[in-house]
């Protein structure tokens, strides 16, 4: 038999504040004790079960692990436990919180403290309510940890935490989307502790370990906490700072870190605050699409065309009219945070028949997710971590490898399914976020072979090949949370062309070969054909063929000793698409040295990858008179 238990779990340090467990280790352990002792256990309160294991108990028990999970951003957490394998019936278990490293609950370091060793914490001894599903049994189980149990492991893990509700002193209502930035009042220097943005309820929770209130001028070399004169406490003494967008618009007095209340505080602090005027904000932190290539910054719905898919608006011509093909560097803002917590962001894309077509009408069935192997790598921010006695930070890489530098370590960006997470580490320096959101490999999307073999140079390349259309739009949402997903940003359907164009005869008759390129260029002399090696005596007949649904300039040049780029006109049977016919030469033949020539035929591609132009392609054949 099969079991499944899953549920969330939440801690709590003030009262009112309850908030997710998260990135956090569960076991849950099968019983192996008498039937009286099992009922009682099943139906004793949880305040009764805050047992401590420590590596010796656990190492005793380690036969009795049924399965061991970690919670997720909602603090939710699952089970799969295989009754067989385990020689478990369904029966009373313990679940336990274990701790063999120090989580990411917001404070930046990870380091484990000095003398750090694993420990577990009984959480609560369960009869699952079993109920039967499709392949076995599942349970649902939620646990709230008390404050008193909760404080414990922070400070076992040396963790501390500030949780408090900002609210207007007149109305007495909250105040949602300022930051909260806590500070410890030092006789040398005042430290900075850490900040958070209040949610819609006005609450914030500030997780720091004790290095960050033991810093002095002598750091990292010498640590400890620098209270003011005659004074011999070593916990921090809080004050705090408010800002919003960045900018401090209120300060508490140092003094305020002095009152009983806020002095030598402990590994958990509640606090009320109240201010008599705060500036509008707004809770959505900017994380948005609205950039393509960083060269060019086309917008994805102003420089759109609706009618062709094509870029517009630009400046530069030059930059007008283009098609887009290979990696797309899709650009906008990034924040760490949304509604106050991690932030995570995804794009999508939808295949359409027309540019025309309004992407607000395209179907949700449409839509496809932009995965992790449609990307190419690319680092999307950096953070300085040391300054002396070099310089050196870390890299967030898309696709990265997590190697170390000289300068450094290449941190890889993690994945929550095809939702990019962003990272939350902290220090000193915050996160750069370069703009980068993701490089697109648009070959992905839209891709194929065409078999050219049977060009004859002169000749339509017939049937002609024609651009995809693609709409992209970006969702950001609290990290695994969905039901606080909105998009941030869309683009019109873009035109795409990846198409390669295989065995392209190329050389014309002097030297036979092929290509495999985006696009056709292929040219031959009417003069060689039969005989590539024949001398020319009295005139030139260029047979050309070019090719591609983004067809820009199409021309012939003639180089060697008298030669003039003196031709008949290109023809473009198709505007745009195609050119094909003969062209003869309109110079002076007789003005020719008896020596060497080439005529090459090129042909602009209007692609662009946002950053450049497509470079273009070419054919050739040489001659001698």
């Amino acid at each position: 038999m099969d079991y499944l238990i899953k549920g969330r779990l939440y801690a709590t340090i003030c009262d009112e504040s309850k908030r997710p467990l998260i990135d956090t280790k569960v076991r849950v352990y099968k019983l192996e004790v008498n039937d009286t002792a099992l009922a009682a256990l099943a139906s004793a309160q949880s305040k009764e079960l805050s047992n401590v294991y420590e590596e010796k108990d656990i190492k005793v028990r380690k036969n009795n692990l049924l399965a061991e999970t970690t919670t997720d951003m909602n603090g939710e957490y699952s089970f799969q436990i295989d009754g067989e394998k385990k020689k478990y019936d369904g029966g009373p278990v313990a679940i336990v919180a274990f701790y063999d490293e120090v989580p990411d609950y917001g404070q930046g370091s990870t380091k484990p403290p000095k003398g750090f060793t694993h420990f577990e914490v009984l959480l609560d001894v369960i009869q699952p309510k079993w109920r039967e599903r499709e392949n076995g049994l599942t349970a649902g189980w939620n646990y709230t940890l008390l404050t008193r149990v909760w404080c414990y492991i922070l400070k076992r893990l040396d963790l501390w935490v500030i949780c408090g509700t900002v609210i207007n002193c007149e109305s007495q209502q909250p105040i949602n989307g300022i930051e909260v930035i806590a500070m410890d009042d030092d006789i040398i220097t005042d430290d900075l502790l850490g900040s958070a943005l209040t949610d819609e309820n006005g609450r914030f929770c500030i997780y720091y370990r004790s290095i960050d209130f033991k810093k002095t001028f002598l750091s990292p070399f010498i640590n400890v906490e620098t209270t003011p004169i005659f004074s011999f406490d070593n916990g921090p003494d809080i004050y705090f700072k408010f800002a919003a967008g960045g900018s401090i618009f209120f300060e508490e007095s140092p003094s305020e870190a002095q009152k009983p209340s806020r002095k030598n505080v402990g590994n958990c602090l509640c606090v009320r605050l109240c201010l008599k005027e705060a500036p509008e904000v707004t809770q959505d932190p900017p994380a948005a699409f609205y950039q393509i290539g960083y060269a060019r910054k086309y917008h994805p719905v102003l420089n759109i065309d609706p009618a062709t898919g094509r870029t517009t608006g630009k400046a530069q011509a030059s930059w007008n009219e283009q098609a887009f093909y290979s990696t797309l560097d899709l650009r906008g803002s990034l924040s760490k945070k949304f509604n106050g917590q991690p932030v995570e962001y995804k794009f999508e894309y939808a295949e359409v028949s027309s540019p025309s077509v309004d992407v607000s009408t395209i179907p949700t069935s449409s839509w496809n997710d932009v995965q992790e192997s449609d990307m190419a790598e690319n680092e999307i921010g950096t953070r300085i971590t040391a300054l002396f006695p070099v310089i050196k930070y870390n890299s967030y890489v898309i696709r990265g490898t997590n190697a170390v530098t000289p300068f450094g370590n290449e941190v890889k960006v993690e994945f929550d399914g095809n939702w990019v997470k962003v990272p939350q580490d902290s220090g000193i320096f915050d996160i750069a976020f370069n703009g980068s959101l993701i490089k697109l490999v648009s070959s992905k999307l839209a891709s194929g072979n065409v078999n050219k073999s049977g060009l004859v140079q002169g000749n339509s390349s017939a049937p002609l090949e024609h651009n995809r259309y693609f709409a992209l739009r970006m969702w950001k949402r609290e990290q695994g949370n969905d039901a606080t997903k909105v998009m941030a940003g869309f683009s019109r359907p873009l035109a795409i062309f990846n198409t390669l164009y295989d065995n392209v005869p190329q050389g014309g008759s002097w030297l036979p070969s092929s290509s495999s390129e985006l696009g056709i260029a292929s040219v031959d002399l009417q003069e060689l054909i039969g005989g590539g090696c024949n001398k020319i005596t009295n005139a030139i007949r260029v047979k050309y063929t070019a090719a591609n649904p983004n067809l820009g300039n199409v021309s012939i040049s003639f180089s060697g000793q008298g030669a003039t780029n003196n031709f008949q006109p290109i023809v473009f049977p198709t505007p745009g698409e195609e050119a094909f016919g003969t062209s003869s030469y309109l110079g002076d033949f007789n003005l020719l040295k008896p020596c060497a020539y080439e005529i090459r035929l090129n042909v602009e591609l209007n692609l662009t990858n946002g950053e450049v132009q497509h470079q273009g392609i070419w054919d050739r054949v040489l001659f001698c008179r």
